[in-house]
């Protein structure tokens, strides 16, 4: 891995998330492509089947089951059957908020090495 992370300056597609993954660990697009899509695979089969997915400092996917209900069409007020269903909701982790809040460019889901604490 690079010691430098690729900088983001602008939206990150999936296209660029590869590119910059491939960069940040120096191989190829297409294993970076391989990693990425492997693991948004993961993540979809794991909520589908109604599982959470906690990833440390970054969130939580959090398969949701929502109740049948009765609900109004705002164009016509009629009312409407709204059947169950499954959803996903994201919580974002605190460490990850912070550094949104903080808008630091760094910031990393990485957990220091055990032992690299400095003493206070």
């Amino acid at each position: 891995m690079k010691n430098k992370p690729t900088p983001v300056t602008e939206r990150l597609t999936t296209t660029k998330l590869i590119n910059v993954v491939a960069d940040d660990l120096g191989i190829l697009p297409e294993q970076a492509r391989a990693a990425v899509m492997a693991t948004f695979d993961a993540i979809t089969r794991a909520t589908a089947g109604g599982h959470d997915v906690a990833i440390t400092n970054f969130g939580t996917w959090i398969s949701h089951r929502v109740r049948a209900r009765k609900a109004r069409n705002p164009r016509t007020g009629e009312p409407v059957k709204v059947r169950a269903h499954q959803t996903v909701r994201f919580r974002v982790s605190p460490a990850l908020a912070d550094a949104v809040r903080r808008r630091d460019r760094k910031a990393s889901i990485r957990k220091a090495p055990k032992g690299s604490r400095t003493a206070e």
